[in-house]
């Protein structure tokens, strides 16, 4: 009896089997169609790459340490104009100081900090010190 019902379940199962429609392979690397892209470079991964996070982070890293060389009048200045965004008046109108000063500790601020991050990126790739002489 069981050699008969196992017979008719696997008989049952080929048949479902049969009537499914045939499934389709295709490669994700050759091009299919009249498409010049392969379905693995249509399909595209919006995550960052690895390198972009080590780039992200080793920017992050570098500006961190740049600010920190700041004085704190030149960093509140820099901290509300360039990375919050505020307006040269508005930054003036927090700070409690004309435009003019704000304009000019933003010119020293960010003149300080690509000298810092210029000694940075010296110090790791171990290049000449160009100065303005050489330009």
């Amino acid at each position: 009896m069981s050699t008969w019902l196992t017979a008719i379940v696997i008989n049952s199962a080929r048949m479902k089997l049969r009537r499914r429609p045939p499934q389709v392979q295709v490669a994700l690397d050759e091009p299919c169609g009249e498409q010049s892209l392969a379905p693995a470079d249509m399909v595209s991964d919006t995550r960052p790459s690895p390198e972009e996070l080590y780039r992200k982070r080793q920017i992050a890293e570098t500006l961190a340490h740049a600010t920190s060389r700041l004085s704190p009048v030149l960093l509140t200045t820099f901290r509300l104009r360039d990375v919050d965004g505020l307006s040269i008046r508005e930054t003036a109108q927090f700070l409690g100081v004309p435009t003019g000063t704000v304009k000019a500790r933003l010119g020293r601020a960010r003149r300080r900090l690509r000298q810092v991050i210029q000694k940075s990126l010296r110090e790791r790739v171990k290049l000449p010190t160009v100065t303005s002489e050489d330009c």
